[in-house]
């Protein structure tokens, strides 16, 4: 499963995380434009992908602007 993380921009903390479903990693790295062969545990997303990937969350989201986020990227 891989993640939406919200990380607090003044602590650099991760305040929240948002399971991704209904997206493979193939989908998720081409959404996000990093090479399908690359290994990677987690990249910084900008606010317009994170409103694409807000159709991945099943619970209520709303883009918080005290947050920075990024994408986990977890084998399972």
């Amino acid at each position: 499963m891989n993640y939406l993380e919200a990380y607090d921009r003044q602590s650099g903390f991760l305040v929240n995380e948002y399971p991704l479903r209904g997206i493979d990693l193939s989908e998720l790295k081409l959404l996000l434009k990093i090479d399908e062969g690359i290994e990677i545990y987690g990249c910084d997303v900008s606010r317009a992908q994170v409103s694409e990937l807000a159709r991945y969350i099943s619970e209520p989201f709303v883009i918080d602007d005290a947050c920075d986020y990024q994408v986990g990227f977890y084998r399972e």
